[in-house]
C-alpha cells in the first residue's frame, strides 16, 4: 500500500529551517548552551556515573548498593515525568541550579558508608540524588532537542553525549590512578570519593552561566520561546503529552533502554578485582562517546531522507542490542563455570568481558541519542519537549529501578538476561508504529507562538508550510 503522504526528503521539508543564516554571539549561541548543560552534567550525574561504572558505587558488595540505587531510580522516574511542570514554573536556570546539587550528597553518603558503614545515609543520599537528577533530565532534555538548529541537531546530541561521558572518562582516570595498585576484590579507596566530591561541587557554579531561553541566539534566527501558562493549562498539556499514543507506544523501548546496567555492574563487582573495575571506569565511557557521535552524524546525514535515517538507525541498533545479549549469555556461562577473579592480565576471559562492556555502552548511548532525536521530530516547543524528554527519561528510570530491584538480592543471572531479551523483543512492534511515521507524516505537534500575550496554536500554519514545500519539490 502506498504511503498516505509523500516522503519528506530532508530537514527543509519540515518547514523549520529558514534559508537565511544569522551571526550570533558565541556566549548566546546554542553550542555554548549545550556545553554549559554538558558541563553541569559532567560535574553531577557524570561523576555519579563514573562511580557507578565501578559497579555498586565502588563498594565491596553489590546487594545493598543495588537496593539503594533502585530506590533512587524510583524517585528519579517520578521527578523526570513530573519535572517538566517544575521547570515550567520556576524556569530553566533555577531548575538547572537546583538539580546540580543532589549528587554531591549521594557521593558523600558513599564515602561515609565506605568509611563508617552508615547505610541509612546511603539510602537517603540515593533518594535525594534521584530527585535532583530527575529534575536535571527534565530541563536538560528540551535544551538539547529544542535549542539546536534542525540541520545540526544530531551533531549537537553527539556533543551532549561527549560532555556527558567526558566525566566518566576523566573520573575514571582519577579512579584508576588512585586504585590501580589494588589487585584484590573489595571497595575503592576513600580518597576516590573525596576527589569526586570536589569535582561535583563545581556543578552549581557552572549552572549559573546558562543564558535565559529568550536570550539564546540561533543561526537560523528562530527565537526560543519559554511560555508561561496557568496551572490548569500546564496540567492539561502535560497530561495530553504523557498520554499521547506516540509516547505510549515508545514507552516499552524507553523502559528497556537502560535495563542492562544493573546486570553489567553486578558482573563487574562479582568477577573483577578493583583495579580492573577502575580500568573499566576509565575506558568504557569511550564507547558511549563513540556511540553518540556515530549515530549523531548519521542522523544529520543529507544522503538519506529522514524516513531512511529513522528506519535504518532503529533496525541496526535493535539487531546490535540483541546480538550483544547472545554474547552476554556465552560470557555468563564461562564466568559461572570458571568463577574467576578477573584481572587485566587474565587473558581471553578479560578480553571478552571487557569488549562486551564497551560495546554495551556504545549500543545503549547510540540508542538513547536516537530516542532523543525521534522525540525532537514530534515538537519544537520547549515546554512540550520538557514533558516528552522527561517522560522518556522517567520511564527509563522506572526500568532501571526494576532492574536494580531484581539485582538487590542474589538472583540468578539468567533471569536478568531473559528479561532484557524479552523486553527488547516486546518493545519492537510498538516502537515500529512510531518509527515508520517519521519523515512520512506530520506528528500532532504541540507548538505555540506568543501573540498579544496569548498562547496561539500554530500547527496548521506549519502544516501548510510543509505541504507547500513538498508540492514545490514534487513540481
Amino acid at each position: 500500500m502506498a504511503e498516505a503522504i509523500s516522503e519528506l526528503k530532508n530537514d527543509v521539508a519540515t518547514g523549520t529551517e529558514p534559508a537565511q543564516r544569522y551571526n550570533v554571539h558565541w556566549y548566546r549561541s546554542t553550542i555554548t548552551q549545550i556545553i554549559i548543560v554538558g558541563g553541569v552534567f559532567f560535574c553531577a550525574p557524570g561523576m555519579y556515573n563514573a562511580l557507578s561504572s565501578l559497579g555498586a558505587g565502588g563498594l565491596a558488595t553489590p546487594w545493598y548498593a543495588n537496593a539503594t540505587a533502585a530506590a533512587g531510580y524510583v524517585f528519579m522516574a517520578f521527578m523526570c515525568i513530573t519535572g517538566g511542570i517544575v521547570v515550567s514554573k520556576i524556569g530553566v536556570n533555577a531548575s538547572l541550579f537546583i538539580s546540580s546539587m543532589g549528587d554531591i550528597i549521594y557521593a558523600g553518603s558513599l564515602y561515609l558508608n565506605s568509611k563508617n558503614g552508615t547505610q541509612w545515609f546511603l539510602m537517603f543520599g540515593s533518594i535525594i540524588s534521584g530527585m535532583t537528577d530527575g529534575l536535571m533530565y527534565a530541563v536538560e532534555g528540551p535544551i538539547i532537542t529544542s535549542y539546536p538548529e534542525p540541520d545540526r541537531r544530531g551533531r549537537m546530541l553527539g556533543l551532549w553525549v561527549f560532555m556527558r561521558n567526558a566525566a566518566p572518562v576523566i573520573g575514571g582516570a582519577i579512579i584508576f590512578g588512585l586504585n590501580n595498585s589494588i589487585d584484590s576484590s573489595g571497595g575503592v579507596s576513600l580518597e576516590t570519593y573525596l576527589v569526586i566530591i570536589g569535582i561535583m561541587c563545581a556543578g552549581p557554579f557552572i549552572a549559573l552561566l546558562l543564558s535565559h531561553p529568550e536570550k539564546v541566539q540561533r543561526k537560523d534566527g528562530v527565537k526560543i520561546v519559554f511560555r508561561k501558562t496557568g496551572w490548569i493549562q500546564t496540567f492539561t498539556e502535560w497530561w495530553k503529552i504523557v498520554c499521547s499514543p506516540d509516547i505510549l507506544l515508545l514507552c516499552p523501548l524507553f523502559f528497556t533502554s537502560w535495563f542492562y546496567g544493573s546486570y553489567i555492574g553486578t558482573l563487574q563487582t562479582q568477577y573483577m578485582n578493583v583495579r580492573t573495575r577502575a580500568l573499566c571506569a576509565f575506558v568504557i565511557p569511550f564507547g558511549d562517546i563513540a556511540g553518540g557521535f556515530m549515530i549523531g552524524y548519521f542522523l544529520d546525514s543529507k544522503r538519506l531522507t529522514i524516513k531512511q535515517r529513522a528506519r535504518w538507525s532503529f533496525a541496526c541498533l535493535m539487531v546490535l542490542n540483541l546480538a550483544l545479549w547472545v554474547w552476554t549469555a556465552v560470557v555468563t556461562k564461562q564466568l559461572e563455570d570458571q568463577q574467576p577473579v578477573i584481572d587485566w592480565t587474565s587473558g581471553s576471559i578479560f578480553g571478552s568481558t571487557f569488549a562486551l562492556f564497551i560495546l554495551f555502552d556504545l549500543a545503549t548511548m547510540a540508542t538513547q541519542t536516537s530516542l532523543y532525536w525521534i522525540i525532537s521530530q514530534m515538537s519544537d516547543d520547549f515546554i512540550a519537549l520538557s514533558y516528552m524528554t522527561g517522560t522518556l527519561r522517567g520511564v527509563e528510570c522506572a526500568g532501571q529501578a526494576v532492574a536494580y530491584g531484581i539485582k538487590s538480592s542474589d538472583t540468578t543471572n539468567w533471569l536478568s538476561i531473559g528479561l532484557n531479551v524479552g523486553l527488547i523483543v516486546f518493545s519492537l512492534p510498538f516502537a515500529w508504529v512510531v518509527i515508520r511515521k517519521i519523515g512520512v507524516v506530520e506528528f500532532e505537534k504541540i507548538t505555540y507562538a506568543i501573540q498579544g500575550g496569548q498562547n496561539v496554536k500554530v500547527d496548521e500554519d506549519k502544516k501548510s508550510i510543509a505541504e507547500s514545500v513538498e508540492k514545490s519539490e514534487t513540481a
